[in-house]
């Protein structure tokens, strides 16, 4: 944030994060406690909760000499701000190390893994969340055909059909996006040439979901992912098996099923990709 221009308002409240909109450039900016890992766009502190500050949905927030004020709740000092950028590995040129996590990554999420979203639940649920199931796998498996096949419009095609699908404050649909989004943006990856499809889908795709939701799809469209994602792809790449496992558990425990979601976009992705360069 720049401590002289930003200026905004408080879109959304929750324990862990306060989540606001700049009037500048339209985009949301967060405020987090201090176990939340740095993402896009995010401001980590040392609070450890936000719900009984006193902030109010719609109260002014700006910066003035080094200071952001918020509402009349607090002030946070940005002179030692340490900035954090997103950064994703390159695809390996060797693909065996990969190959062997992605399957050990496949097989724990299959295990320890949130049913509900992307991953079906064995347990027996009512016709919506049959249907809802149904559409997400319908979707999501006809867009990682297309992907396969270099069909760049009908990916876009069916890519656009997920969003805002499936339960949770960040649909399952878009959860898997901002997961397969990643890996479509590993500079020397087999996406990496058709990864203007991500930004033809959120451009096409402003109304269609949320402005939390819609927002990790931005970041996500140019390879701007929070920090534990970019630690698991780090460690699919270049870690250890019980590196893989450890920041996948990380991933798993973001939200609800929004973890297990965006698992299964990043491991699909990988998939996709070690396919695609066996031909």
């Amino acid at each position: 944030m720049s401590s002289l221009k930003w200026d905004g308002y408080v879109h959304s409240i929750f324990d862990r994060t306060v989540n606001l909109k700049c009037r500048t450039n339209d985009e949301l900016y967060t405020i987090a406690t201090d176990n939340v890992d740095n993402a896009p766009n995010t401001l980590v502190t040392d609070f450890d909760s936000f719900s009984k500050r006193g902030l109010v949905v719609g109260d002014r927030v700006y910066a003035e000499h080094d200071r952001l004020y918020v509402g009349k709740a607090f002030v946070l000092t940005l002179r030692d701000v340490r900035v954090w950028r997103s950064k994703l590995p390159s695809y390996p040129e060797d693909e065996e190390i990969l190959r062997s996590h992605v399957a050990a990554a496949q097989s724990w999420i299959e295990t320890h893994g949130k049913a509900g979203g992307m991953k079906r639940s064995a347990e027996i649920v009512n016709p919506l969340d049959q249907e809802m199931g149904r559409l997400l796998t319908e979707r999501s498996n006809g867009l990682l055909r297309a992907l396969s096949k270099g069909e760049a419009s009908l990916a876009s095609h069916y890519a656009i059909q997920l969003i805002g699908l499936g339960p949770g404050l960040t649909p399952s649909g878009d959860d898997f996006l901002v997961g397969l989004f990643t890996v479509m943006n590993l500079t020397d990856g087999p996406l990496f040439q058709i990864r203007h499809v991500c930004e033809q889908v959120v451009a096409a795709s402003a109304d269609r979901s949320n402005p939390i939701s819609y927002m990790a799809l931005k970041k996500a469209a140019s390879g701007q992912v929070r920090e534990s994602i970019g630690e698991f792809m780090h460690h699919m790449i270049h870690g250890s098996k019980t590196e893989v496992i450890s920041s996948l558990s990380r991933v798993l425990d973001i939200g609800s099923t929004s973890g297990t979601d965006i698992a299964l976009g990043l491991v699909n992705g990988l998939k996709l990709s070690i396919e695609r360069n066996g031909r």
